[in-house]
């Protein structure tokens, strides 16, 4: 946690999102699974903003169904963010024939484990800062500089040292 997966996957949806159809960006999918109805709820939510109208979806087998046949003609985007379940994927993006040609769904995760048992086609993994790009995102962030600050290096060092390189305690 900490290493900025839905802050890429924020990134490349703004970045991209003019190359499709339809976009939907689902945030904290581990948090808002424990929710009641809450698969229904993003699938409702995929549905109703790709669609750009309101739908509820009553289950689970009917959202997929829904999903399915109202989607697989659109070339959409779709970010899927903490997904920590694989009830989850099997559930808002059961498979590759559920979407439009070119179509691509990002899913971020801390189990790559989850990745590989859904058969996702492609895995990037996302690197700690190394000690110089961990130095210059602190420095921007509390001293409002891009580059070094020689009066507070070591204090800097420490902190980064501390951070192991993980953007969001920086």
């Amino acid at each position: 946690g900490g290493v900025g997966k839905t802050t890429l996957a924020t990134s490349l949806y703004i970045e991209m999102s003019c190359e499709f159809d339809s976009c939907c960006f689902l945030g904290n999918i581990k948090e808002e699974s424990s929710k009641s109805n809450c698969m229904e709820t993003l699938q409702g939510k995929i549905l109703s903003t790709i669609l750009k109208t309101e739908v509820k979806v009553d289950s689970v087998g009917i959202g997929k169904h829904t999903i399915q046949t109202r989607l697989g003609h659109k070339k959409v985007l779709i970010v899927l963010d903490d997904v920590d379940d694989r009830k989850q994927l099997e559930a808002l993006a059961g498979s590759h024939d559920w979407f439009g040609d070119g179509s691509r769904i990002i899913i971020t995760t801390r189990d790559e484990h989850l990745l590989r048992a859904h058969k996702v086609g492609e895995v990037s993994h996302v690197n700690l800062l190394s000690n110089v790009e961990a130095i210059l995102l602190f420095n921007k962030h509390a001293y409002n500089v891009n580059n070094l600050v020689e009066d507070y290096e070591r204090l800097s060092q420490q902190v980064v040292s501390y951070a192991g390189g993980l953007p969001l305690a920086l």
